[in-house]
Protein backbone atom coordinates (compact mmCIF):
# COMPACT_ATOMS: atom_id res chain seq x y z
CA UNK A 1 0.00 0.00 0.00
CA UNK A 2 2.82 2.38 0.91
CA UNK A 3 4.52 1.56 -2.37
CA UNK A 4 1.32 2.35 -4.29
CA UNK A 5 1.03 5.71 -2.54
CA UNK A 6 4.64 6.48 -3.38
CA UNK A 7 4.07 5.60 -7.04
CA UNK A 8 0.93 7.74 -7.18
CA UNK A 9 2.79 10.66 -5.59
CA UNK A 10 5.57 10.35 -8.17
CA UNK A 11 3.04 10.30 -11.02
CA UNK A 12 1.46 13.46 -9.62
CA UNK A 13 4.87 15.13 -9.36
CA UNK A 14 5.55 14.24 -13.00
CA UNK A 15 2.21 15.70 -14.09
CA UNK A 16 2.89 18.90 -12.16
CA UNK A 17 6.34 19.26 -13.73
CA UNK A 18 4.94 18.70 -17.22
CA UNK A 19 2.16 21.21 -16.61
CA UNK A 20 4.60 23.77 -15.20
CA UNK A 21 6.93 23.45 -18.19
CA UNK A 22 4.05 23.90 -20.62
CA UNK A 23 2.77 26.98 -18.81
CA UNK A 24 6.22 28.48 -18.30
CA UNK A 25 6.77 28.28 -22.05
CA UNK A 26 3.31 29.55 -23.03
CA UNK A 27 2.76 32.27 -20.44
CA UNK A 28 6.28 32.97 -19.27
CA UNK A 29 7.88 31.97 -15.99
CA UNK A 30 7.12 35.27 -14.25
CA UNK A 31 3.45 35.30 -15.21
CA UNK A 32 2.72 31.68 -14.35
CA UNK A 33 1.22 31.08 -10.89
CA UNK A 34 0.57 28.02 -8.79
CA UNK A 35 -3.13 28.66 -9.40
CA UNK A 36 -2.49 28.33 -13.16
CA UNK A 37 -0.65 25.06 -12.70
CA UNK A 38 -3.30 23.65 -10.35
CA UNK A 39 -6.18 24.71 -12.60
CA UNK A 40 -4.61 23.05 -15.62
CA UNK A 41 -4.43 19.78 -13.68
CA UNK A 42 -7.78 20.23 -11.93
CA UNK A 43 -5.98 20.23 -8.57
CA UNK A 44 -6.00 22.63 -5.64
CA UNK A 45 -3.13 25.07 -5.19
CA UNK A 46 -2.46 23.44 -1.83
CA UNK A 47 -1.98 20.07 -3.52
CA UNK A 48 0.64 21.57 -5.82
CA UNK A 49 2.37 23.19 -2.84
CA UNK A 50 2.42 19.83 -1.08
CA UNK A 51 4.72 18.51 -3.83
CA UNK A 52 6.68 21.70 -4.56
CA UNK A 53 7.31 24.43 -2.02
CA UNK A 54 7.81 27.21 -4.58
CA UNK A 55 7.79 28.03 -8.27
CA UNK A 56 11.56 28.27 -8.17
CA UNK A 57 11.67 24.72 -6.81
CA UNK A 58 9.68 23.60 -9.85
CA UNK A 59 12.23 25.21 -12.15
CA UNK A 60 15.10 23.67 -10.22
CA UNK A 61 13.52 20.22 -10.66
CA UNK A 62 13.19 20.79 -14.40
CA UNK A 63 16.86 21.80 -14.57
CA UNK A 64 17.82 18.79 -12.48
CA UNK A 65 16.04 16.52 -14.96
CA UNK A 66 18.02 18.07 -17.80
CA UNK A 67 21.30 17.52 -15.93
CA UNK A 68 20.49 13.90 -15.10
CA UNK A 69 19.57 13.23 -18.73
CA UNK A 70 22.80 14.84 -19.94
CA UNK A 71 24.91 12.80 -17.51
CA UNK A 72 23.18 9.61 -18.63
CA UNK A 73 24.00 10.43 -22.25
CA UNK A 74 27.61 11.00 -21.31
CA UNK A 75 27.86 7.70 -19.43
CA UNK A 76 26.18 5.75 -22.24
CA UNK A 77 28.52 7.27 -24.80
CA UNK A 78 31.67 6.59 -22.80
CA UNK A 79 31.12 3.74 -20.34
CA UNK A 80 34.85 3.06 -20.39
CA UNK A 81 37.84 5.26 -21.04
CA UNK A 82 38.43 8.95 -20.59
CA UNK A 83 36.74 11.97 -22.07
CA UNK A 84 38.17 13.58 -25.19
CA UNK A 85 37.10 16.77 -26.90
CA UNK A 86 36.00 15.02 -30.12
CA UNK A 87 33.85 12.56 -28.15
CA UNK A 88 32.11 15.27 -26.14
CA UNK A 89 31.68 17.37 -29.29
CA UNK A 90 30.07 14.43 -31.08
CA UNK A 91 27.70 13.87 -28.16
CA UNK A 92 26.75 17.55 -28.09
CA UNK A 93 25.99 17.48 -31.83
CA UNK A 94 23.66 14.53 -31.31
CA UNK A 95 22.17 16.25 -28.28
CA UNK A 96 21.49 19.32 -30.43
CA UNK A 97 19.72 17.27 -33.08
CA UNK A 98 17.51 15.69 -30.43
CA UNK A 99 16.86 19.12 -28.94
CA UNK A 100 15.48 20.57 -32.16
CA UNK A 101 13.51 17.43 -33.12
CA UNK A 102 11.83 16.84 -29.75
CA UNK A 103 9.08 19.39 -28.95
CA UNK A 104 9.48 19.04 -25.16
CA UNK A 105 13.24 19.56 -25.35
CA UNK A 106 12.84 22.53 -27.67
CA UNK A 107 10.27 24.03 -25.28
CA UNK A 108 12.68 23.62 -22.36
CA UNK A 109 15.45 25.28 -24.38
CA UNK A 110 13.21 28.27 -25.17
CA UNK A 111 12.28 28.51 -21.51
CA UNK A 112 15.89 28.61 -20.41
CA UNK A 113 16.92 31.07 -23.12
CA UNK A 114 14.05 33.49 -23.36
CA UNK A 115 11.60 33.23 -20.47
CA UNK A 116 13.76 33.45 -17.36
CA UNK A 117 15.19 36.65 -15.86
CA UNK A 118 18.60 35.22 -15.12
CA UNK A 119 19.75 38.54 -13.67
CA UNK A 120 17.56 37.88 -10.61
CA UNK A 121 19.63 36.55 -7.70
CA UNK A 122 17.28 33.60 -7.20
CA UNK A 123 17.81 32.44 -10.79
CA UNK A 124 21.58 32.79 -10.97
CA UNK A 125 22.23 29.50 -9.15
CA UNK A 126 19.75 27.63 -11.36
CA UNK A 127 21.50 28.68 -14.56
CA UNK A 128 24.90 27.98 -13.02
CA UNK A 129 23.80 24.42 -12.26
CA UNK A 130 22.49 23.93 -15.76
CA UNK A 131 25.63 25.01 -17.61
CA UNK A 132 28.50 24.72 -15.17
CA UNK A 133 27.64 21.87 -12.80
CA UNK A 134 30.98 20.34 -11.85
CA UNK A 135 29.75 16.77 -12.21
CA UNK A 136 27.01 16.71 -14.81
CA UNK A 137 26.84 19.86 -16.93
CA UNK A 138 27.94 20.27 -20.56
CA UNK A 139 30.40 23.02 -19.64
CA UNK A 140 32.26 20.73 -17.28
CA UNK A 141 32.21 17.89 -19.83
CA UNK A 142 34.07 20.05 -22.35
CA UNK A 143 36.41 21.45 -19.68
CA UNK A 144 37.28 18.01 -18.32
CA UNK A 145 37.72 16.59 -21.81
CA UNK A 146 40.19 19.30 -22.82
CA UNK A 147 42.08 18.84 -19.53
CA UNK A 148 42.31 15.10 -20.26
CA UNK A 149 43.49 15.80 -23.81
CA UNK A 150 46.21 18.10 -22.50
CA UNK A 151 47.35 15.57 -19.89
CA UNK A 152 47.48 12.80 -22.52
CA UNK A 153 49.41 14.94 -25.00
CA UNK A 154 46.53 15.16 -27.48
CA UNK A 155 46.05 18.90 -26.92
CA UNK A 156 48.61 21.67 -26.54
CA UNK A 157 49.71 22.53 -23.03
CA UNK A 158 49.17 26.26 -23.59
CA UNK A 159 45.43 25.77 -24.16
CA UNK A 160 43.01 27.21 -21.59
CA UNK A 161 40.44 24.45 -20.96
CA UNK A 162 37.94 26.88 -19.44
CA UNK A 163 38.10 29.14 -22.49
CA UNK A 164 37.61 26.24 -24.89
CA UNK A 165 34.62 25.04 -22.86
CA UNK A 166 32.99 28.49 -22.89
CA UNK A 167 33.47 28.88 -26.65
CA UNK A 168 32.22 25.34 -27.34
CA UNK A 169 29.04 25.88 -25.34
CA UNK A 170 28.47 29.33 -26.85
CA UNK A 171 28.64 27.84 -30.35
CA UNK A 172 26.20 25.07 -29.44
CA UNK A 173 23.86 27.49 -27.68
CA UNK A 174 23.77 30.00 -30.50
CA UNK A 175 23.34 27.52 -33.34
CA UNK A 176 20.63 25.53 -31.56
CA UNK A 177 18.69 28.71 -30.85
CA UNK A 178 19.09 29.85 -34.46
CA UNK A 179 17.78 26.49 -35.68
CA UNK A 180 14.80 26.44 -33.29
CA UNK A 181 13.93 30.03 -34.24
CA UNK A 182 14.28 29.16 -37.96
CA UNK A 183 17.15 31.61 -38.46
CA UNK A 184 19.77 29.02 -39.43
CA UNK A 185 19.83 28.60 -43.17
CA UNK A 186 22.34 25.76 -43.07
CA UNK A 187 22.24 22.18 -41.82
CA UNK A 188 22.61 22.27 -38.03
CA UNK A 189 24.49 18.99 -37.66
CA UNK A 190 27.00 19.78 -40.39
CA UNK A 191 27.55 23.32 -39.13
CA UNK A 192 28.17 22.18 -35.55
CA UNK A 193 30.54 19.43 -36.66
CA UNK A 194 32.53 21.86 -38.77
CA UNK A 195 32.73 24.33 -35.86
CA UNK A 196 33.94 21.70 -33.39
CA UNK A 197 36.38 20.27 -35.92
CA UNK A 198 37.87 23.76 -36.30
CA UNK A 199 38.26 24.08 -32.52
CA UNK A 200 39.88 20.65 -32.27
CA UNK A 201 42.29 21.40 -35.09
CA UNK A 202 43.22 24.61 -33.27
CA UNK A 203 43.93 23.00 -29.90
CA UNK A 204 45.27 19.54 -30.72
CA UNK A 205 48.92 18.67 -31.02
CA UNK A 206 50.35 17.85 -34.41
CA UNK A 207 50.94 14.28 -33.30
CA UNK A 208 47.35 13.61 -32.24
CA UNK A 209 44.69 12.17 -34.54
CA UNK A 210 41.22 13.58 -35.09
CA UNK A 211 39.64 10.90 -32.90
Amino acid sequence: MARRRKEDAEKTRRRILASALSLFVRKGYERTTFNDIAARLKMTKGAVYWHFESKERLLVELVEEALVKFRRQLEELMPHGELTFPKVADMMVRNAMHMVDDPKSAAFFRLMKCQIKWSDDSMAKVREDLLANENRGPMSAFRNAVAADIAAGRARVDIDADEVAVVSIAIWDGLVQARIDHFLGRDLEQTLRHAYEAIWNRIRTKESSNG
